[in-house]
């Protein structure tokens, strides 16, 4: 009888090598600013939500006005050229979808004069501002609305390509860089085009979360300086965008320490790095408070202004109902972050909020079955705080400022559970055991990125039909006489966000690609007494190298207190 012939080698992921700069970063930095100035060019002036409010703010803030000199009912009172206030005459077409943005009046006028005008963002902090307002002080004319944006595209893709890098130096590639794919649903990426707050606040909210989760389920102390840097940036810009963004900031920086055991968070905590790095993301959080309380930019006024009560819906209820009320709402809210736009006039079909869902849907799917121990608590914790999180915040609210809250505003916290459930999944034992044949998951790949691009894709040319014949009207009626004609046309327009959408598909899924290694395994020391005796197959997984390993050594064989992951071992801190 011939003896069964036992395998010397199993494959598993090769360890992180050197990243390319352009491959991992300039590519998806490039593509996604694309992405950007086409959902820009294709949105008409005042065709997003909030934006006059925004741009004038800006045009003031770079002319030294950071608070308004009186309040009104509209907001504050500013000053800025007549072409940046003359946003507010496109009212003609918000609210109303079936009206296109040709009916909006043309510009006439000096563009230059500085005019009084208002802005619901008067109180606001004007860290935001201060970046993208600056080509209003250059550009003549209504071309500084574009030219605003473009600065914007530029900032917020910048953070999203960050985090594309960051995860480049972890082990795992496939799951988080689809994570972070299904995270840029269409109010992403139209978001990206438009001169808000909101923009950055996701986008280095993401940037911010993806550092944290490499210094904690990554750990590399060679890199632990660099990931700190984009830390601190991104922190003190997000907690400088909106009064409530020192928060999210709270909870991005707090939660990913679950995945750390006592010991390997004092370790972390003793690092210089990370001390200098805490006092400074501190400071900005406090410039942040001390500001949003001496504007009082969370209330209904300045305090020095008259008190003014916002006309929305639910002022004077309690915090109870607010917050029952946010629950109820949840799956509108949900919808939302996929994608109602204009002004929460232009849905889309129902097959693109399914298939978004779906993706989600998969990332949870993937969390229940490969991720235990620790990991598990973070995602369960991360999960809570998206879901009840604003719910908290409006029911504080309620009262005095009614029902403000859009799906838009969780997205910093929506994209933080999408790279939080990827990461722990690929970087879980029980996944990479299950991926050694790894056609089904490229395979995978594909499809959710067809998917994605096909989402991606439908919400602009359903939009960009809103904006240019009316949402009822035929696809083909966008071409017709008298339709809203965007910068470059509709077709040279469409084409490009076709190509770009593929383009960035096609990235996030080679950029995805694991390398594995065949590792040949020792048998042990045979048992003298046991003439049959062979090898038996080891099942630990080389650990990162922790920060309180030295460069070059790995973590020892076996760690039996790791509770991150129960069947894998630690790494040494």
């Amino acid at each position: 009888m011939s003896a069964a012939v036992l395998p010397a080698a199993r494959r598993e992921l090769a360890e992180p090598g050197r990243r390319s700069f352009g491959r991992w970063f300039l590519l998806p930095w490039l593509l996604l600013s694309v992405l950007g100035m086409l959902w820009a060019l294709a949105t008409p002036i005042g065709g997003s939500p909030d934006e006059p409010a925004h741009v004038v703010k800006a045009a003031s803030v770079v002319r030294g006005e950071l608070l308004p000199e009186s309040m009104i009912v509209t907001g504050g009172v500013l000053h800025v050229p007549a072409a940046v206030a003359w946003e507010y005459q496109q009212g003609c077409f918000p609210f109303h979808p079936e009206t296109p943005a040709s009916c909006a009046p043309p510009f006439t006028g000096d563009p230059n004069e500085i005019v009084e005008t208002y802005s619901s963002a008067s109180l606001y902090n004007p860290a935001y501002y201060v970046l993208v307002g600056w080509p209003s002080l250059i550009v003549p004319g209504t071309e500084a609305i574009y030219a605003m944006r473009l600065v914007s595209v530029l900032l917020c893709s910048f953070f999203i390509a960050a985090s594309f890098w960051m995860i480049g130096s972890w082990r795992s590639h496939r799951a988080p860089t689809l994570g972070v794919l299904i995270g840029l649903t269409p109010i992403v990426l139209y978001l990206l085009g438009t001169v808000n707050p909101n923009a950055l606040e996701f986008a280095g909210g993401l940037a911010l979360f993806t550092g944290m989760l490499g210094i904690t389920l990554q750990p590399n102390p060679r890199l632990l300086g660099s990931r700190l840097t984009i830390v601190v940036i991104a922190a003190a810009l997000v907690s400088n965008t909106r009064g409530i963004s020192p928060l999210w900031v709270a909870v991005l920086l707090a939660l990913p320490l679950l995945l750390l055991t006592g010991r390997e968070l004092g370790a972390l905590l003793k690092r210089p790095g990370v001390i200098v790095s805490i006092l400074l993301i501190a400071i900005t959080a406090v410039a942040s408070v001390v500001w949003t309380q001496a504007s009082n930019s969370l209330g209904t006024a300045p305090s020095s202004g008259p008190d003014v009560a916002p006309p929305n819906e639910g002022v004077g209820l309690t915090p109870l109902d607010g917050f029952l009320g946010m629950i109820n709402g949840f799956y509108l809210q949900a919808r939302q972050m996929v994608g109602i736009l204009g002004w929460l006039d232009t849905t889309f079909d129902p097959s693109v909020y399914y298939i978004s869902f779906g993706l989600v849907g998969l990332l949870v799917l993937g969390v229940l079955v490969w991720v235990r121990g620790r990991a598990l608590v973070f995602v369960v914790a991360l999960g809570l705080a998206f879901f009840f999180l604003p719910a908290i915040v409006q029911a504080a609210f309620v009262t005095r400022g009614g029902f403000i809250w859009q799906g838009r505003y969780t997205l910093v916290l929506a994209l933080a559970l999408l790279i939080g459930m990827a990461a722990c999944i690929g970087a879980s034992p029980r996944f990479q055991r299950w991926r050694r044949g790894r056609w089904l998951l490229t395979a995978f790949a594909w499809l959710a990125a067809a998917a994605w691009a096909y989402c991606a894709i439908y919400a602009f040319f359903t939009t960009l039909r809103r904006f240019t014949s009316g949402y009822y009207t035929e696809w083909t009626a966008m071409l017709d006489t008298g339709s809203w004609v965007p910068p470059l046309g509709v077709i040279p327009l469409g084409a490009l966000f076709v190509l770009a959408v593929v383009g960035l598909a096609v990235t996030v899924v080679l950029l995805g690609r694991d390398r594995l290694v065949e590792v040949p395994v020792a048998p042990p020391a045979a048992d003298p007494h046991d003439p049959f005796a062979t090898m038996i197959y080891g099942t630990g997984y080389d650990a990162p190298v922790g920060y309180g390993t030295p460069p070059g050594h790995g973590a020892p064989t076996a760690f039996p207190n790791d509770n991150r992951y129960p069947d894998r071992k630690a790494p040494q801190w």
